[in-house]
């Protein structure tokens, strides 16, 4: 008798691990979808998410200290050849416009302040190098391909985003002119 209750007992925690199992895969199928949805990822329109990085130089910079001015934050790595080319682009725009109330952002997500000044010292940047030492500011923006750079506005609204290429010069000065008026 108590080999039967033995295997009925088996049979039903079995029957309740399957239930589980299946609610678990249910709630899977309604849950991912919203949580993708509900993603947060910098589109023309919404407002950029704020942040605050240590800069090389150690001091925390706050995106929505910059508002009123029109921001170019732009994600960068040590080992993207393509990066490199970005910063020095616009790092020419920065002395040449520098008056013009655009603002550029480094943001480095190689997690090593070390290398990211060193980078920026080679290069010979003359804006803010940030560091994403945990890369939350590249996911809190969704950064996939690097480079990556971001426009934003005076009132903090993402006005337009460019991914693993460079804008061309007279695009981001154009957009620049655009909304700084």
């Amino acid at each position: 008798m108590q080999r039967r209750n033995h295997f009925a007992r088996a049979r039903v925690t079995a029957l309740m691990q399957t239930l589980a199992l299946g609610a678990a895969f249910l709630v899977g199928i309604v849950w991912y979808p919203l949580a993708v949805a509900a993603k947060a990822s910098p589109s023309d329109g919404a407002s950029a998410p704020d942040f605050a990085l240590k800069s090389t130089d150690g001091h925390n910079l706050r995106l929505s200290e910059y508002r009123g001015d029109v921001v170019v934050l732009t994600f960068w790595a040590s080992w993207c050849g393509p990066c490199r080319a970005v910063l020095a682009e616009l790092n020419v725009r920065s002395a040449q416009q520098g008056g013009d109330g655009a603002t550029i952002l480094g943001v480095n997500l190689d997690g090593d302040a070390g290398r990211a000044e060193s980078i920026a010292r080679s290069l010979g940047l003359t804006f803010p190098t940030l560091v994403d030492a945990r890369q939350s500011v590249g996911r809190l923006y969704d950064v996939e391909k690097l480079p990556f750079t971001v426009l934003v506005d005076r009132d903090g609204v993402v006005r337009a985003t460019w991914s693993a290429t460079t804008a061309p010069r007279s695009e981001l000065d154009r957009r620049i002119e655009e909304i700084g008026q």
